[in-house]
């Protein structure tokens, strides 16, 4: 590896560990100048780092205005769970014949996985875990651009759950996704629609209802290097 790509994974792996970990706040601009300042070399690797972020979508890059750590309203958050929401119930109505005994188990699994993390406050392994009982559905809608947007909406969200899920920091706080996963494989072997798009419907309003956006205390990007 050279020491460009050795500068840029560094960066990289700075700012994303401290976007996902918290310590940099929504919205926190990422000057290249100052951190350029700071390591000594060129802008060239941290605007390829930055650039990677915001593939990721954990960095929003604003024309004439710089790059900025994800910072979505309110709304922009409701709006993406409720078209998830809708993209996932009609996964549901197309896959429901589809789904075999081999996806009800791996479903499952995941969900045995999914609590595992919530009890180790593993939030990697949970996200992981969540998305793979997602997937199984979506996967047998046989349908591949339902199934190309829905994994980017799960990837997007994620990133709020990163960013505000206050589960992580609020032992009191009771997850309600593996319950919600229970049911929704109960509903999908009883071949209930009715009952999968009511369910479907709550899941997705716990979910929006377990985002903190309070204020919080982070640290600055000079902090960082």
């Amino acid at each position: 590896m050279t020491r460009k790509q050795s500068v840029e994974q560094l960066i990289y792996n700075t700012l994303k560990s401290a976007i996902l970990s918290r310590k940099l706040a929504p919205g926190n601009q990422l000057v290249e100048t100052a951190i350029s300042n700071q390591l000594n070399v060129s802008r060239t690797p941290i605007r390829n780092a930055i650039r990677k972020l915001a593939a990721e979508g954990l960095v929003n890059n604003i024309p004439n205005k710089g790059a900025f750590v994800v910072n979505p309203t309110r709304d922009e958050i409701v709006q993406a769970y409720n078209l998830r929401k809708e993209l996932e119930i009609i996964a549901v109505k197309d896959a429901i014949t589809f789904l075999t005994e081999n996806d009800f188990e791996r479903m499952e699994q995941s969900i045995k996985n999914e609590n595992i993390a919530l009890e180790n406050k593993c939030l990697v392994d949970y996200l992981e875990s969540n998305k793979v009982f997602h997937m199984i559905i979506a996967e047998r809608s046989e349908n591949k651009y339902l199934l190309e947007f829905i994994e980017k909406l799960i990837n997007q969200t994620n990133i709020y759950l990163i960013l505000f899920d206050s589960f992580f920091e609020e032992l009191s706080t009771t997850p309600k996704s593996p319950i919600g996963h229970a049911l929704i494989i109960s509903l999908l072997k009883k071949k209930d629609l009715p009952g999968l798009k009511e369910i479907i419907t709550l899941h997705y309003q716990f979910a929006i209802e377990s985002l903190a956006l309070n204020d919080r205390v982070y640290q600055k990007v000079d902090d960082l290097f």
